[in-house]
């Protein structure tokens, strides 16, 4: 018997009682039950004291890498309920969607005794640090540890195994007008000559960033939140990729950035194109998925993980976040079981800009997540 503890259970309360009543049911007839339930719910009392009490035969956890985190709560309720139930699974497409330190966390929710319970300790064994404050990891060492430990405890499966079509990665490059360039290389400047002057810690340094990766997208804040349009020279080469494919062709488009959306939205509706979005603001997916609009704009933080995108062959990034996690989930929203023909991953580029830095860090790191994996 299954019991779905989802959004129309109700609050952590209504969920535990329901989940009580379920087991004492199952148990008194003698029956077996699965209960589902969501990371948010699962740490926050009173679902989590009741879980604790009770000696569970299995535990999954499903999306896994969501426990990457040591000390998040949900990676922390796991630790604890690991002595609770006899066998533990985790499943997951991105075991270490960041770096392979993000695996210590998923092991420990499965046994304590792949990498220890310190994470400082296993940190310091596989990172070099450097950077600001000694705070960044820099390299990574000893991958041969790691990898040799998850051989004692992963199986993997390779997307062989579902017979899936091919795919192809394309780049498309496009250059900044000379205003988009001169404000891009202003910000650049003041950021280098903070660096110089050892003003830049990770956190505004990320700021600094995320506002060049905006400006090659075509926009930049105002001091007063408002947001101005500088450059559309990504917004043509997205319009042109966009009348190459033609109007009777599913899109699925990723961006990072509100503004960016905002961008696929005006590139389609001047080629006379349909399009809906999935977003923090809105959700079109259902939609979409009934074949009410021709593109799909997908905030790529709000669409990588659990949706299927499959309606779609042809998926293109206009803009890129630094998650290695997120890009790989967002490519097999669209490359994943239910498609049935080949898949197209076609990529944005402003030349000569952070675009073409986080294109090389995200192939980096996933080389160096490769390595351990395989």
């Amino acid at each position: 018997h299954v019991v779905a503890l989802g959004d129309d259970a109700g609050t952590v309360a209504k969920k535990a009682e329901k989940a009580a009543a379920a087991l004492d049911l199952a148990r008194a007839r003698g029956d077996r039950i699965v209960l589902v339930i969501n990371y948010e719910s699962l740490w926050r009392d009173p679902f989590a004291a009741w879980a604790l009490k009770q000696r569970w035969g299995l535990v999954i956890y499903d999306e896994a890498h969501r426990l990457k985190q040591p000390s998040g709560k949900a990676s922390m309720f796991a630790a604890r309920l690991r002595s609770h139930a006899r066998l533990r699974l985790a499943l997951t497409g991105t075991p270490m969607p960041h770096s392979p330190l993000d695996i210590y966390a998923v092991a420990r929710a499965l046994d304590s005794r792949h990498f220890g319970n310190s994470y400082h300790a296993f940190k310091q064994a596989h990172a070099v640090m450097g950077g600001f404050q000694q705070k960044q990891v820099i390299a990574y060492r000893n991958l041969d540890h790691i990898e040799a430990t998850m051989r004692n405890f992963t199986f993997r499966v390779g997307k062989d195994v579902v017979d899936l079509p091919p795919e192809t990665h394309v780049t498309y490059h496009c250059t900044l007008s000379p205003e988009g360039m001169r404000a891009y290389r202003s910000l650049e400047k003041d950021y280098v000559a903070q660096i110089d002057a050892g003003l830049i810690t990770a956190a505004n340094g990320m700021v600094v960033l995320i506002r060049l990766q905006q400006i090659t997208g075509g926009s930049v804040r105002l001091d007063d939140d408002r947001w101005t349009v500088i450059d559309d020279s990504k917004r043509k080469l997205l319009a042109d990729t966009l009348e190459d494919i033609g109007k009777d062709e599913p899109v699925v488009v990723f961006c990072r950035f509100r503004s960016d959306l905002d961008a696929v939205h005006k590139a389609a509706a001047d080629l006379g194109f349909s399009s809906m979005e999935l977003s923090g603001r809105q959700n079109d997916l259902a939609a979409w998925q009934e074949g009410k609009a021709q593109i799909l704009a997908v905030q790529i933080q709000a669409g990588g993980v659990g949706i299927d995108l499959t309606r779609a062959r042809l998926n293109i990034y206009y803009s890129l976040s630094h998650s290695l996690g997120e890009y790989d989930q967002s490519l097999s929203r669209v490359h994943r079981p239910g498609q049935t023909r080949p898949v197209t991953h076609i990529h944005l580029v402003a030349k000569g800009t952070v675009d073409e830095k986080i294109m090389r860090a995200l192939e980096q790191r996933a080389e160096v997540v490769e390595s351990v994996l395989k």
